[in-house]
């Protein structure tokens, strides 16, 4: 789980709290019914910098197994071709209790041949502890600061607390330049950059079924009541920067389907997904590995990676790679096996965005995490050790996915609004990220994950043809006695499958695809066998500027905002005419959706 306290250890219904029956998604460190298209295979980058291309000593064995940031992006798309200027943009990235050395990987950064940005760390008044560097935080900034668009302001949001979720989101909104600590009042218009809009990405989550257990330990909200309150307060602030545009995007988690502890990260026989991901107002990340054409399913051990191989993306599944995973955590008897997280949430009813992939688990009413997915491991990422930019170390998790995920998004919105087009955002219509996500107009823009489990307690570990481990070795652990398990018997994962599923979503996106179905949407004209277009006319803000048209009522048929343009009309100032704002909707029947004609 890259948690805080791990390693430093569109239209949209509102959803309500069901109950709350908390695990960020774990770095690791060494040192369905939607419409989608076969996997792809691919062929594995070559190293951009030789000084990047090296190898660790695994067991003994020189292994070339890890990658700079800017090879895993090539295989998704980034950079995405931008013509034009970029609306400026914000990409947020939330730490908890933990900090970042700037120098540290900006040096790592250049040494692998990146320009790697700068960035401003946002605190929340009054706090100013200086806090421990962490592998977490280093990893983040990794992913982000080398490949980032142009015209894009990058911030890290802190908090001192490593366990307080809604005081980080809150933080990170702020950061984003919303004003103040009610979500009701806030609005697009008052972010940094509302044009382009902002990106938020949190590696950290917990256990849903050990939420209460977690608030009662590491918050001291002690009442059922005072929990309640809390997660909705954090609600809250998630649809406040929803309402308001912001994506936020958080990591689904590394314990593959449950069993693992301590109970931050689940209980043994228990099976859950991960909160905050599970929130309908975020998007949540799932793991994948690269695999080669042959493989049989198994557990990736360590082995290495080879340039101009072919590979495809299938489930997050890693044995004897580290892990924050534990079979019995109070005899501090870790637990080999690492994967990506997912489930049916217990606290949130399933969202409208996934009524057509609620086959992908019969009889589920809950809200289906992860959304979709990105690169986690095998192979691992490379990325600086947290005090000294020229050594390096190896790093895999979910909490790599995310970040990844955000910048992906970011480059996506450089391109559409360096065209004067609207951005991906997260407040609904047809521009919404989930609309996007889940839309079989845009699928084939995600690379479906169909093979592979996430199970850490099958029996396929041990046994046959895609045995990683003996056992001997897990009697030892206590985990078997006379080849039957002793705990955890009754998790049986959940395994991959054609479009949708709750180990890789709806799989692995694009981002130079997703760019150009997106523009491709938006530079639609007028069919006159569909309907009609759609004047629009409001009064013009107190501003004088009709940029800061608050359009969230005008949004007609899902279209997005923006588009509008200063005229004049006879019917301002009660009949006496004077400056309006307008734009003309259009109707794209290719892609079923209303756009702003640009």
């Amino acid at each position: 789980m890259a948690n805080g306290q791990g390693r430093t250890t569109a239209g949209r219904l509102r959803k309500g709290v069901r109950g709350i029956t908390f695990v960020s998604a774990i770095l690791l460190t060494l040192g369905a019914a939607q419409p989608a298209h076969s996997t792809d295979s691919f062929t594995g980058p070559d190293y951009p910098d030789p000084d990047c291309d090296v190898v660790f000593p695994i067991g003994g064995t020189p292994t070339q197994i890890a990658l700079p940031p800017d090879m895993i992006a090539e295989v998704v798309g980034v950079p995405v071709a931008v013509t034009g200027t970029p609306a400026p943009q914000t990409l947020v990235v939330v730490e908890l209790g933990a900090s970042v050395d700037q120098d540290v990987v900006r040096t790592f950064l250049s040494l692998c041949g990146m320009e790697p940005a700068t960035w401003t760390d946002v605190r929340p008044d009054g706090e100013t502890a200086s806090l421990p560097l962490s592998g977490e935080a280093t990893l983040d900034l990794t992913v982000v600061a080398g490949i980032l668009p142009s015209n894009t302001t990058l911030k890290t949001a802190t908090v001192e607390s490593g366990a307080n979720f809604g005081w980080a989101l809150l933080n990170a909104a702020h950061a984003c330049g919303l004003d103040g600590d009610d979500p009701s009042a806030w609005e697009r218009s008052q972010l940094d950059t509302p044009q382009a809009g902002c990106i938020v990405t949190m590696s950290y989550a917990v256990f849903e079924k050990s939420l209460r257990q977690f608030l009662t330990t590491d918050l001291g909200l002690t009442t059922t009541e005072a929990q309640d309150v809390y997660v909705r307060d954090t609600d809250e602030i998630l649809q406040g920067m929803a309402d308001s545009g912001v994506i936020t995007i958080v990591s689904s988690g590394d314990e593959g389907s449950g069993g693992c502890e301590p109970y931050s990260r689940g209980q043994q026989d228990q099976m859950a997904p991960q909160w905050p991901s599970t929130s309908p107002d975020v998007l949540s990340i799932g793991g994948t590995m690269w695999a080669p054409l042959d493989w049989n399913g198994a557990a990736i051990t360590p082995t290495s990676y080879v340039p101009g191989a072919s590979y495809k993306p299938v489930t997050w599944r890693n044995w004897d790679l580290g892990s924050d995973c534990y079979w019995d955590a109070g005899a501090d008897i870790q637990w080999p096996g690492i994967g990506t997280t997912g489930g049916e949430s217990s606290v949130y009813e399933r969202p409208s965005y996934q009524q057509n992939v609620a086959s992908a688990l019969p009889s589920s009413t809950g809200r289906l995490s992860p959304d979709i997915s990105a690169l986690a491991g095998w192979p691992t990422w490379l990325v600086p050790q947290n005090n000294d930019g020229t050594a390096f170390t190896l790093t895999m998790g979910t909490s790599a996915a995310a970040p990844l995920t955000a910048v992906g998004l970011s480059h996506v919105n450089a391109a559409l609004t360096a065209r004067g087009l609207s951005p991906v955002d997260n407040s609904g219509g047809g521009f919404d990220v989930h609309s996007i996500v889940y839309g079989s107009a845009f699928s084939s823009a995600f690379n479906d994950v169909s093979e592979g489990s996430n199970n850490l307690w099958s029996s396929d570990l041990w046994t046959g043809a895609t045995a990683v481990t003996t056992t001997t070795f897990l009697t030892n652990l206590g985990f078997l006695s006379g080849g039957v398990p002793t705990a955890n018997g009754t998790i049986d994962g959940y395994s991959a499958a054609v479009g949708f599923d709750v180990v890789t979503g709806m799989g692995v996106p694009n981002f130079s695809t997703l760019a150009r179905l997106l523009i491709e949407a938006q530079t639609v004209t007028y069919d006159p066998q569909g309907p009609p277009p759609v004047l629009q006319q409001v009064p013009i803000p107190a501003s004088g500027s009709c940029l800061n048209v608050d359009d969230t009522r005008y949004n007609w048929g899902g279209a997005d905002s923006g588009g509008w343009g200063q005229s004049w009309a006879q019917w301002a100032n009660a009949g006496a005419g004077g400056p309006i704002c307008t734009r003309t909707l259009i109707y794209n029947s290719v892609f079923g959706i209303w756009v702003v004609e640009r």
